[in-house]
């Protein structure tokens, strides 16, 4: 039997999708691409913004356009948040949403049997446990690991909590037996990931915390490096940078999500923190560690933003000088605070903010870049005769994957950098 997956959406997803393809290879399916005719199609959904509810919609039929008698699951946030709307698709066959991924395999061959197997559907917000989900097979050389998920902050503009429910945090021995079966997979990189990963820990009974993590993953040989999802400002504490300093392998980038550079929006957006706030953490990054990559988030449009407020967000994003940057026009998610304010701007708007914003990004990563030129770094490399430095910058150079090598910057070309 042959399944097929497409995965849309962010880092959590794909390492789900990865568990849940490992789920199957154990049950002795065959994986193939999403682009052959399979007996089974997994469609990992998103539902970040409109766009992306609209591509799982479109992945959904073409799955069922590549083989009508398919069995075609959806999963993921989308089919969490939107049930009802995408167990009336044509096609699909089986909504499981962000719950019940483990039991996927037998959920999918007591449908192919004819037996009736009524769609996953959640416990309550509160009451969800940490979904031990584990993903060891991944054809490139960085391996992500999961350690938190859920989220209770309630962000005026997002839907994540109601897909994903309250926070909950996979525990140190998990977490320890989880980086020693990558190590030993022979992964040299290992990016920590969740949806509200800062807060990890405060859930369980001993109420360990990030650093906690950092520090045991540096303590794993076979491990080289150790790289973190997205994290809040206010997580960059002098505690934080105590133990980075003392973990060699932890990489000098760092995801601090901004969203706007305006704290007016800001606390519109019920984000919890001040540019100011975020000024102090890039501030203490930067002072433990020169080379520090800063990336980020930004919406652009977001409800009632005005000229002034899009402008000071233009302004911040060339004071912090971000290596990096992830533009998205505000979308409006039906059930969310925001999609009941007032003020919502016209998409043409919208889409030129964030035309405004990419190239500023884009102007900000080449000139991170160019400052690298004549830096002598390690690059982890990839299959493509590219790699990425500890600070995530894309290097062009010899070098077979797997391969961790010393390379000079000699040139570039746009964002991307040339290595000898």
């Amino acid at each position: 039997m042959r399944v097929a997956f497409c995965t849309l959406g962010c880092k959590v997803n794909h390492y789900e999708t990865q568990a849940m393809e490992e789920l199957f290879r154990k049950a002795g399916y065959e994986i193939v691409s999403f682009e052959e005719q399979a007996d089974i199609y997994v469609v990992n959904t998103c539902t970040v913004t409109q766009i992306s509810d609209k591509k799982s919609r479109q992945m959904l039929s073409r799955a069922h356009a590549g083989n009508p008698d398919a069995l075609v699951v959806a999963v993921g946030c989308y089919a969490e948040t939107s049930r009802e709307t995408v167990a009336a698709l044509d096609g699909v066959s089986l909504v499981i949403g962000t719950e019940g991924r483990k039991d996927i395999v037998s959920l999918c061959e007591r449908a192919m049997k004819g037996q009736q197997v009524e769609n996953f559907y959640p416990t309550p917000f509160a009451r969800r446990t940490f979904e031990e989900l584990s993903a060891t097979h991944d054809s490139r050389t960085r391996a992500v690991l999961k350690i938190q998920d859920g989220c209770n902050s309630f962000c005026t503009y997002c839907a994540i909590p109601f897909a994903r429910g309250a926070l909950r945090s996979r525990t140190l021995e998990s977490c320890e037996r989880e980086l020693r079966t990558l190590a030993a997979g022979g992964y040299r990189e290992v990016v920590l990931t969740g949806i509200q990963l800062s807060a990890y820990g405060v859930d369980l009974e001993e109420h360990p915390d990030l650093c906690e993590v950092i520090h045991l993953a540096d303590g794993i040989d076979g491990i080289d490096r150790i790289r973190l999802g997205s994290l809040e400002p206010r997580s960059i504490t002098e505690r934080f940078i105590e133990t980075a300093k003392g973990c060699p392998s932890l990489c000098h980038q760092f995801h601090l999500s901004l969203q706007s550079g305006s704290d007016s929006v800001l606390k519109r957006m019920n984000r919890r923190y001040t540019t100011e706030d975020y000024r102090t953490a890039v501030r203490l990054l930067r002072d433990a560690f020169p080379d520090t990559a800063i990336t980020t988030d930004i919406i652009a449009g977001f409800v009632g933003e005005s000229e002034q407020e899009h402008a000071e967000t233009m302004a911040f994003v060339k004071e912090i000088g971000f290596a990096r940057i992830h533009v998205f026009p505000y979308s409006k998610r039906n059930g969310t605070k925001a999609a009941a304010m007032a003020g919502h701007l016209p998409k043409k708007i919208k889409e030129m903010r964030a035309k405004e914003l990419i190239a500023l990004g884009t102007a900000c990563e080449e000139a991170f870049v160019r400052e690298m030129i004549g830096s002598n770094v390690q690059v982890l490399m990839e299959d493509d005769g590219t790699g990425y430095t500890g600070n995530y910058v894309r290097v062009r150079c010899d070098g077979a994957a797997g391969e961790l090598k010393n390379v000079t910057i000699y040139a570039q070309d746009g964002v991307l950098a040339l290595g000898k």
